[in-house]
C-alpha cells in the first residue's frame, strides 16, 4: 500500500518542488533570519510524525482522485502568480503550502485525506505570518503595563508607546510586542489541542487559550521589567529584560499551556481497524488527474517565466548612481531606496515638507511597497495614531501622528499611486501593480508624503495642489531642496 502511494506521489511532489522552489527557499530563509519563525523548522517533522503514528489507518484505504482538488489547485497557482507579480511574499508562501495540500488531496483522494486532515492543515504553520499583529500587540502590552502600574500605585505617564516613571523611561518596541512567543505558543497549543482532546469545543477553547495567554503573560513580563527598573533605580532593567524575555520566560509559558492541556485532556479513542476497501479507480482516471496537474504546473511555470523576463520601459529619469536620495535636513527620516527619481520640497515658511519617489513597476531592484522603505525614521519616531483623510482630487490618504522621546510630535500624510489609481492601502496598490504586470503592461508607481510638526490635517490640505493626472503634486508657495 505504501509503495503504491509513494509511486503516485513521486512525480507530482517533484513537480511541486520544481515550480515553487523560489518561494520555498525564500520561506526557509525567513525562518532562518527571524527569531519569530524559528519554530517553523519543526512543522514539517511534526507533520511527518503525525502521519507515521497513524500509518495503520491508511492501510485499508485505497487511493483515488479528487477533481475538486485539481480545480482548486489551479486557483492556488494563480494566487502564487499574483503574489509574485505583486511582490507579496505572504501570498506566495500561502499558495505554495496550499498547493501541496491540494496536490496531495488530488492524487490520494478524499478518503485518505480525511483521515489525515490535521497533519495536512498543520502545514499552514510553516507559513511565516503574523507580523501585522505587532503594532496591536505593542499597544496591548503598553495598556497592560500601565494598568498594572496603576494598580501598584507606581506613577506612570504614557505618551504613545513611551512609558515614563519617576526614575526612568521605557519604550515598548517591536521586540517587546511578544509576537515571537505568540506564534510559537499558538503552533504548539494547536498541536496539544489535537493530541490531548477529542471534543471539538475543547480543542477550540484550548487554541484560543494558547493565543490569549501569551499576550497577557507578555504584558506581565513588561510590567515586571518596569518594576525592576523602578526599584533598582534603572540599574538592572536592561539585564532583566534579556533574562526574562529569553527562554526562561518562554519555557514557563509553554509549561503552563502543556499542564493545562494535560489537566483537561480527553481519553483517546481506541484504534479501530477499518475493513479493506476495494479499488474502484481506473488507470484512465489516475493518469487524467496527474495529466491535469502537470498541465496546471506547466502553464503556471510559463506565466512565471513571462513575469521574470518582463523588461521595464524606463522613464526619462532612470535610476542613476549619480542621483542619490535627497539629504534629510530634518529628523523626518523618510527613505525609499532604489527609486528611479525622488524629490523633496518645503512650503509654508518651512512648516511642511513634501517627499515624492517614483518606481517602475517592472524594475528589479526596489519597489514602492517594501520593508526596506520607511515613511519616517523608526529609530526616532513611533506611531501614536492614524486615520484616513480625503485630499483634493478625491485622493484617499492616510494621516499619522508620530512622536519621539523628546516629546515632539509630527503629522505625516501619505498615499501611493500606480498610474491613475491612488490609495493609502498597500495591499490595494500591490494588487493594482500585479494586474498590470500579469497583463504585460507598463506603469509607474509613486509615493507622496507630507510631514509637518506644526500644521493640522486641514492646514496641510489647504497647501496641497494635486494635478489632474494625480501624479503632479506640489505644495503652494514651496521651494525645492
Amino acid at each position: 500500500m505504501s509503495d503504491r502511494i509513494g509511486f503516485r506521489l513521486a512525480l507530482p511532489v517533484i513537480g511541486w518542488l520544481w515550480l515553487f522552489w523560489p518561494s520555498l527557499s525564500n520561506m526557509v530563509n525567513v525562518w532562518a533570519n527571524s527569531k519569530t519563525y524559528e519554530h517553523c523548522f519543526l512543522v514539517v517533522p511534526i507533520c511527518l510524525w503525525l502521519v507515521w503514528r497513524e500509518r495503520k489507518v491508511i492501510k485499508p484505504l485505497r487511493p483515488s482522485v479528487s477533481w475538486l482538488a485539481v480545480a482548486l489547485l489551479a486557483v492556488s497557482c494563480f494566487l502564487w502568480l499574483l503574489g509574485r507579480a505583486a511582490s507579496i511574499g505572504l501570498f506566495e508562501h500561502i499558495a505554495a503550502i496550499v498547493s501541496l495540500q491540494l496536490l496531495l488531496w488530488a492524487v490520494l483522494g478524499t478518503a485518505i485525506i480525511r483521515r489525515f486532515w490535521f497533519p495536512l492543515l498543520y502545514l499552514l504553520f510553516a507559513i511565516p505570518f503574523g507580523e501585522s499583529l505587532i503594532p496591536k500587540l505593542q499597544i496591548i502590552t503598553a495598556d497592560l503595563s500601565v494598568w498594572l502600574l496603576n494598580i501598584s500605585n507606581i506613577p506612570v505617564y504614557r505618551d504613545g508607546l513611551y512609558l515614563t516613571i519617576p526614575n526612568g523611561r521605557f519604550y515598548v518596541a517591536e521586540a517587546c510586542s511578544g509576537i515571537r512567543f505568540l506564534m510559537s505558543s499558538v503552533a504548539l497549543g494547536t498541536l496539544f489541542a489535537y493530541l490531548q482532546f477529542t471534543k471539538v469545543y475543547k480543542r477550540t477553547l484550548f487554541v484560543a487559550f494558547s493565543f490569549i495567554f501569551p499576550i497577557i503573560a507578555n504584558g506581565i513580563r513588561a510590567y515586571g521589567i518596569v518594576m525592576i527598573g523602578y526599584f533598582s533605580n534603572m540599574e538592572y532593567a536592561a539585564g532583566a529584560d534579556h533574562l526574562v524575555y529569553g527562554w526562561l520566560f518562554f519555557s514557563v509559558v509553554i509549561l503552563v499551556i502543556f499542564f493545562t492541556a494535560s489537566l483537561f485532556s480527553d481519553q483517546q479513542a481506541p484504534y479501530v481497524k477499518l475493513p479493506q476497501q476495494p479499488s474502484a479507480l481506473s488507470a484512465r482516471q489516475t493518469w487524467g488527474a496527474l495529466g491535469l496537474v502537470a498541465l496546471i504546473f506547466i502553464a503556471t511555470a510559463l506565466w512565471k517565466q513571462q513575469l521574470d523576463q518582463g523588461q521595464p520601459l524606463l522613464s526619462s529619469q532612470q535610476t542613476d548612481a549619480m542621483n542619490p536620495q535627497p539629504v534629510m535636513l530634518t529628523e523626518w527620516g523618510i527613505s525609499f531606496p532604489h527609486a528611479e527619481r525622488s524629490q523633496r520640497q518645503s512650503a509654508a515658511d518651512g512648516k511642511a515638507e513634501l517627499y515624492t519617489a517614483r518606481y517602475n513597476i517592472w524594475q528589479r531592484d526596489g519597489e514602492l511597497i517594501s520593508s526596506t522603505n520607511q515613511l519616517f525614521n523608526k529609530d526616532i519616531w513611533s506611531v501614536d495614531n492614524s486615520q484616513s483623510v480625503t485630499l483634493p482630487a478625491g485622493i484617499h490618504a492616510k494621516s499619522m501622528t508620530v512622536s519621539n522621546a523628546k516629546g515632539n510630535s509630527m503629522r505625516v500624510i501619505y498615499w501611493y499611486c500606480v498610474n491613475a489609481f491612488c490609495s493609502s492601502n498597500p495591499l490595494a496598490i500591490k494588487l493594482m501593480k500585479a494586474s498590470y504586470r500579469l497583463a504585460g503592461q507598463q506603469g509607474v508607481s509613486d509615493v507622496f508624503a507630507i510631514a509637518s510638526t506644526e500644521l493640522s490635517d486641514n492646514q496641510i490640505k489647504d497647501i496641497i495642489d494635486v494635478g489632474t493626472n494625480k501624479h503632479s503634486v506640489i505644495l503652494k508657495n514651496s521651494h525645492q531642496r
